[in-house]
């Protein structure tokens, strides 16, 4: 069935080479003089206005787009303060223009910034947001991603179409962190380099297979050569303050393309937590236990990025990329007062406790690339090689006393754990790219990755008499695995109709080695991994369909074999037996007129790793482990509008009913358990800019999700709104933003496990409700920046 399968799909791409058709459009860009002008920025537009793709000019002033579709297009050539656009062409065959002809220079502050670009563009495979211009564009980037159509984050976790399967991407390299690391980095990044977040929802073959959905963060360049800079300070207060001060450096020369951010941020984050569980013995409630705790955290982060591009020559150039992060000194003081209840609401004891944790976390990720052009036709080979390096130290000492009463299976002591996580990560892949015809192209790679993990913990102080209680005195579990993947995608693209077709294999090898217990664990796995998004458009009218496989292989913190204690009852375990998880998904899409979407969608999962809270009765613990789903099922409906209501007010609106069943396995009991429920989520954006030069933009943004499930929890409705400003001066090289998050605090998340004998609650109160102040001043040649927009002597065009 599988090989029939795609045997209709290459099929189908064979039939499709025929019938479609693209073309090459080129010419010189001159001054009046009749001098060829290097490196001048030239954009190609539709008939409407609406950005296609964009170049520089070469030594001898050429240009040229290839791939181009039959048309109406125009192009825009720009140097400095200089500008001059072609006449509507008509693009049926492969064409050469007339030279473009840029007059003298002439004073930069006499240029009009009257343009936008749409904040969302809607593609088969993919949407863009394109951040440029916006209220929180003096942000973080984390937080320009809590604003991102398509994107959701609760409890500071990434989700996508309801999936918190999602990869992170910078300029199309991944960053290989665990998620509390992603965030730091993000969270200590200026938004105002970030050009585009794109949300790619059917990713290409070309991608890993690993993990779900991808965001790539599209990170501004220069486009025409100088040299420009920034300096930024942000300031947030929540319960705790926080703060961030960063600068920006940006070069482009003739060969040289150069950016580079540093930003260090002081935070202290609040988050209070109430768990009540209700322990039976004998099938019967016997005591509740009612743990009130706070946590306090103390951080200072340093972030830098790093990104170099050299042009050898016409054929041949490389880019030197990296992403790294260092938090020295960290800590959290985390206190807990537990009451002990019997079935009268008598308190039997009451036990108080004190979690002391310090943490040093490093990680630096590195990546090389080549690119060769084969031709002049679009064929080139690329190689990339990254290594990434994670070391993340703790020690942690916990005290617990019983200041009151007595309880069996609790005891006074305190523990001193030390732990230490050391991983790397090196990765290589060749990709050929290859113009089959003017209309199709195919992909292929090769890719190898290898990953080492080595967990080392050193615990003393606890009382081993307690049954339930047995964590390793000491311990290192190394953990080691192999991927050797190759993959081989076609697209089409021609007037109406659009199609990627691919298909990814890869071989598995991993094992993890306990020495404490002797124990090896061995795996090894084979896998195809299909994709297809296809799109046809007629006039106002798009249809668009995708499909993928995808794995999720197992965190490398989540598979370490042992017990970290949180307070007096509640410990976390890792669970080296986690299996790689699978999804299936499938969408249907109908777009008008570019603005309106309606969206059939449904997605299969099975093993999905889940962090699920189990209370032992025999014990009266309360475990946190990640464990392997059953299965998840969902399907749903989606509609959204996204569309400038007005020149100066633009609306993203989207709500999404869906069903999500989840099945587990009850592990005192072996049953297995069905967690289902209908969810409503609501979200809608307005981004305005204000006043006549256009030197005012707010944002408001407002999110809605219904009681909805996880794994073995059930969760209550959540919602947050929130608000900005940013008002730009000083020939918009300066800009001051304020903003609000969550103005009516109902941003915290309430969960509950109740079934057999299971009864517990969690409820989190993290720092929601916070004021952001930020304050960022440009310099240098920012007058030729790459988000400058000349003004059209026609219409004003939205790019």
């Amino acid at each position: 069935m599988i090989r029939d399968f795609y045997l209709i799909l290459l099929f189908f791409f064979t039939i499709t080479l025929v019938f479609s058709q693209d073309f090459k459009v080129s010419g010189l860009v001159i001054d009046e003089n009749n001098e060829a002008i290097v490196l001048a920025n030239v954009i190609l537009l539709t008939g409407e206005g609406e950005f296609i793709k964009g170049t520089v000019t070469n030594d001898q002033g050429f240009y040229e787009f290839i791939a181009v579709t039959s048309g109406t297009y125009n192009i825009v050539a720009s140097y400095i303060a200089n500008t001059v656009e072609s006449a509507n062409i008509s693009v049926t065959e492969n064409i050469e223009l007339k030279p473009l002809i840029l007059q003298s220079a002439q004073e930069l502050d006499e240029v009009v910034v009257t343009q936008n670009k749409p904040k969302l563009e809607q593609l088969a495979d993919r949407h863009i947001f394109n951040v440029e211009n916006t209220a929180i564009s003096d942000g973080d980037i984390w937080g320009v991603l809590k604003r991102t159509p398509g994107v959701m984050v609760m409890n500071n976790r990434l989700y996508i179409n309801g999936s918190p399967n999602v990869n992170v991407m910078i300029n199309g390299k991944l960053v290989n962190l665990p998620e509390s690391d992603i965030i730091n980095l993000l969270s200590g990044s200026s938004a105002s380099n970030v050009q585009s977040i794109e949300v790619i929802t059917s990713p290409p073959a070309k991608y890993s297979a690993e993990g779900g959905l991808l965001i790539d963060i599209k990170m501004k360049k220069n486009l025409v050569a100088g040299y420009n800079g920034a300096v930024f300070n942000r300031y947030t207060q929540g319960v705790l303050p926080k703060h961030t001060v960063g600068t920006d450096h940006f070069f482009k020369g003739k060969k040289i393309d150069f950016s580079t951010n540093y930003s260090f941020s002081h935070d202290k984050d609040w988050t209070r937590y109430s768990d009540v569980t209700t322990f039976f013995e004998d099938g019967q409630e016997s005591e509740i236990w009612t743990a009130e705790q706070k946590s306090i955290t103390k951080k200072k982060s340093h972030n830098l990025n790093l990104f170099l591009d050299v042009e050898l020559n016409d054929k041949n150039a490389i880019s030197l990329s990296s992403t790294s992060s260092f938090s020295p000194n960290g800590n959290t003081l985390y206190t807990s007062t537990t009451d002990i209840e019997n079935t009268d609401v008598d308190l039997i004891a009451r036990l108080k406790g004190l979690n002391i944790l310090n943490d040093d976390t490093y990680n630096s990720s590195n990546y090389l690339d080549w690119v060769h052009k084969l031709n002049d036709k679009g064929a080139e080979i690329a190689t990339n090689a990254h290594f990434t390096y994670y070391d993340s130290k703790d020690s942690q000492e916990l005290n617990n006393d019983i200041v009151e009463g007595f309880t069996e299976n609790t005891s006074e002591n305190t523990l001193n754990v030390g732990s230490d996580q050391i991983i790397n990560l090196f990765s290589a892949q060749t990709d050929l790219t290859l113009p089959l015809s003017e209309h199709s192209t195919m992909e292929t790679g090769l890719r190898f990755a290898n990953i080492n993990s080595e967990a080392s913990i050193l615990q003393s102080g606890f009382d081993d008499t307690f049954e339930g209680i047995d964590p390793t005195e000491s311990g290192i579990f190394n953990y080691d695995e192999q991927i050797y993947a190759g993959y081989v995608s076609l697209s089409n693209s021609w007037e109406k109709w659009k199609l990627n077709v691919g298909l990814r294999a890869e071989y598995t090898d991993t094992k993890g080695d306990l020495d404490v217990l002797s124990l090896t664990n061995t795996t090894s796995y084979f896998d195809l991994f299909p994709n297809l998004s296809m799109s046809y458009t007629k006039e106002k009218n798009a249809f668009m369909v995708k499909y993928y496989r995808r794995i999720t292989r197992a965190r490398y913190s989540s598979i370490n074999p042992f017990q970290y204690y949180l307070s007096a009852n509640s410990i976390f375990e890792g669970n080296p037996n986690l299996k790689p998880a699978y999804r299936t998904y499938a969408e249907v899409d109908y777009v008008y007129d570019k603005d309106f979407k309606f969206a059939l969608f449904t997605s299969i999962k099975s093993d999905e790793q889940v962090q699920q809270f189990i209370q032992d009765n025999d014990t009266n613990i309360l475990k946190a482990q990640y464990l392997n789903l059953e299965t998840n099922y969902n399907f749903g409906a989606d509609v959204s509008v996204s569309k400038y209501l007005t020149s100066y007010w633009y609306f993203y609106f989207l709500v999404s009913q869906y069903y999500n069943q989840n099945k587990f396995n009850d592990i005192a009991t072996d049953a297995i358990i069905e967690n289902s429920i209908w969810t409503t989520y609501v979200r809608a954006n307005n981004y305005f800019t204000l006043l006549k030069d256009e030197s005012l933009y707010a944002d408001m943004a407002f999110t809605y999700i219904s009681p909805y499930v996880r794994g073995n929890a059930r969760y209550r409705a959540y919602s947050k709104f929130g608000i900005n400003f940013r008002k730009t001066f000083w020939n918009k090289d300066a800009s001051v933003s304020i903003g609000v998050e969550d103005i009516f605090n109902n941003g915290n998340t309430f969960s509950t496990r109740n079934y057999l004998d299971q009864n517990n609650a969690t409820s989190t109160r993290p720092e929601s409700r916070l004021f952001v102040l930020g304050f960022r001043y440009k310099f240098g040649n920012t007058k030729i920046r790459d988000n400058s927009k000349s003004k059209n002597t026609d219409e004003n065009k939205r790019l």
